[in-house]
């Protein structure tokens, strides 16, 4: 395994040549004495000779170098000198990482314990130097407990919420190593899926803001670690509904990318979000967030017209798209009606937009409000429950009250006494607290006023 990145390679070179005063720390009781010689050694040699020195004596440098990272601590300097000589090891000396693994046997927090202690570090290049170690150690042995990879992701989480693209560009890199492991994956599923997936949908919203920008090469490596991530149906289920937006970036991201591995990909991840689902309620669902983003079928179509996808010269290219132009155009002569487009924006409120003409249309409203009286009114408190949500989201809470008004006018007085006497009023009090905390928006103090007029007025 290596790790992409000159970054990453610089920074280890400058810590090979950074001098350590073994000596010193050994009469200071930071390392052993035995430790410091050993150590000296390898570092008065070649680095060919230093490896064969190891290879001899694999058993007494995978104990020795895991006893000084599980002893030092607070010595920054010591502890990026002996995970950068720990990396070269494993990645040179393939008897040193068997070794390292099989230390399992004498202590059960070994190998992994003197890494995960590190990735505590204040200092990002340690986290990333013991990420890596473990990465190697973790995707050798194929199998590792749930708390050391839980903590594992995390800290790779935290390096992608890093500003340097450097630290976003080797975390990613590292998630990839990992979650091609079924049962790695599986862990990353079932613990802090959405925490750890954050910063990762953020970098693809940054992309699709600007989908040519210098950095494509970490644009690429999110989506690829997406991708391996959407053959799982529960991953996509929890992501797609909680990232919404994300579908409708990736057809921007293919519609306006000009490298063509960037279009494969991103097309590839809405094919399985598609494909890859719990049931056909849950693909059904997925199709509607689809086709919310009113271009989604014209992107489709215009990049079947693009000449790496119509001549065939990419098949599997060529294979997704047509999957998903025959899916949503199935979908869309059943005529997915007006209420759908409705509902799926209160199932993912981050949708719901002025852009849907269905908030203003008095047609839709006067065909519809019949349907909110269902199941003691369902989706009015479903409209309720988002409206005590968005107290920092003007525009949604807007076009609710502007929603409700509509109602209001069609279902009348069973409506405002469900408002004025349900969970002993709170829902009336919801609206009016708008009037005060509008956060100087007139529009929304205006639709609340307006909203609190029709339920004062209908109880007269």
């Amino acid at each position: 395994m290596f790790i992409h990145r000159t970054f990453l390679a610089d920074a280890k070179k400058i810590i090979r040549e950074r001098i350590i005063p073994w000596e010193g720390l050994a009469r200071a009781g930071v390392v052993s004495e035995d430790n410091a010689n050993q150590i000296k050694i390898l570092e008065k040699q070649s680095t060919e000779n230093r490896y064969a020195t190891v290879k001899q004596q694999l058993d007494l440098y995978s104990k020795g170098l895991l006893s000084v990272l599980s002893r030092v601590k607070d010595k920054d300097d010591v502890i990026k000198n002996v995970l950068t000589l720990i990396n070269d090891l494993v990645i040179n000396v393939p008897g040193f990482l068997k070794t390292l693994l099989g230390l399992k046997s004498v202590d059960k927090g070994l190998p992994y314990d003197p890494f995960v202690k590190h990735l505590q570090s204040k200092e990002p290049l340690i986290k990333s130097l013991a990420l890596y170690n473990l990465v190697i150690l973790l995707r050798s042995a194929g199998e590792a407990d749930a708390e050391t990879l839980i903590t594992v992701f995390s800290t790779i989480t935290s390096l992608l919420e890093l500003p340097d693209t450097n630290y976003q560009f080797i975390a990613i890199q590292y998630l990839q190593e990992l979650v091609t492991n079924r049962s790695y994956k599986n862990i990353y599923q079932k613990h802090n899926l959405l925490t750890n997936f954050r910063p990762i949908n953020a970098l693809i919203d940054k992309s699709a803001g600007h989908p040519n920008a210098t950095g494509l090469q970490l644009s690429y490596n999110v989506l690829l670690a997406t991708w391996i991530l959407s053959f799982n149906a529960e991953i996509n289920k929890s992501i797609v509904h909680n990232f919404p937006q994300l579908a409708g970036n990736l057809l921007v991201i293919a519609k306006d990318s000009i490298k063509l591995k960037i279009v494969r990909i991103s097309i590839a991840i809405i094919k399985n979000f598609v494909s890859v689902t719990t049931s056909p309620q849950d693909q059904f669902k997925v199709i509607k967030i689809l086709l919310f983003h009113d271009d989604a079928v014209n992107t489709i179509k215009t990049l079947q017209e693009r000449k790496f996808a119509s001549n065939g010269s990419d098949e599997e290219l060529f294979n997704d798209l047509a999957y998903l132009s025959d899916t949503l155009h199935e979908v869309v002569s059943k005529k997915l009606s007006s209420f759908d487009e409705y509902l799926t924006a209160l199932e993912n409120p981050k949708l719901i937009s002025w852009a849907s003409p269905t908030h203003k249309s008095t047609e839709f409203w006067l065909e519809n409000s019949g349907k909110f009286k269902d199941n003691n009114f369902k989706l009015v408190k479903r409209i309720f429950e988002i409206l005590s949500t968005s107290t920092n989201n003007p525009v949604v809470a807007t076009i609710l009250l502007n929603d409700l008004q509509f109602l209001i006018k069609n279902l009348g007085h069973d409506l405002v006494h469900f408002i004025n006497t349900e969970k002993g009023g709170s829902y009336k009090v919801l609206v009016m607290s708008f009037l005060e905390n509008s956060h100087g928006n007139n529009e929304l103090k205006y639709e609340a006023l307006k909203t609190i007029q029709l339920l004062v007025g209908h109880n007269f």
